[in-house]
């Protein structure tokens, strides 16, 4: 069985320095267009945010993108130390932290998919009108693979 959708809407960079990261990728790229949005969000889904298993409630962080035509780059700097791009940067160092795959729903088939292949979730936020999932394929893939899903 495989995942929803195979189409790429971002990648992530997680780096110690945003602004000359961001001054990279906008010199190589320039600033682009954000992608439409597709209208008003419904609240549907209880936020939450889970991370190893365990529910935290703060991800300090300055965040840019970057769009390309077709997808974009967001650019994280991590701040504090209890969440997945702390610790990604602390054992990888400024990189391609994951790229990110727009599921076509629910989320939780695709978390089905990930489970069955081996793929550990490592952290999810259910933000009330989206939700997202990172799953533990560094080991085979070089990155995470991040799921998300639109309601």
């Amino acid at each position: 069985m495989a995942l929803s959708s195979t189409s790429i809407i971002k990648v992530i960079v997680v780096t110690d320095d945003l602004e000359r990261t961001v001054n990279g990728y906008r010199t190589l790229f320039g600033t682009g267009n954000p992608p439409a949005d597709d209208g008003e969000h419904k609240q549907v889904r209880t936020p939450f945010t889970v991370y190893n298993g365990k529910p935290i409630t703060d991800t300090p962080m300055k965040v840019e993108s970057v769009f390309s035509d077709n997808f974009w780059f967001e650019v994280i700097e991590p701040l504090g130390d209890n969440d997945p791009w702390a610790a990604w940067l602390k054992e990888h160092g400024t990189s391609i932290y994951s790229v990110c795959l727009l599921s076509n729903g629910p989320l939780e088939n695709d978390e089905a998919v990930m489970e069955a292949a081996g793929y550990r979730s490592i952290f999810k936020q259910e933000k009330g009108y989206e939700a997202y999932e990172y799953f533990d394929t560094a080991k085979d893939l070089g990155v995470l693979v991040e799921v998300k899903e639109h309601y």
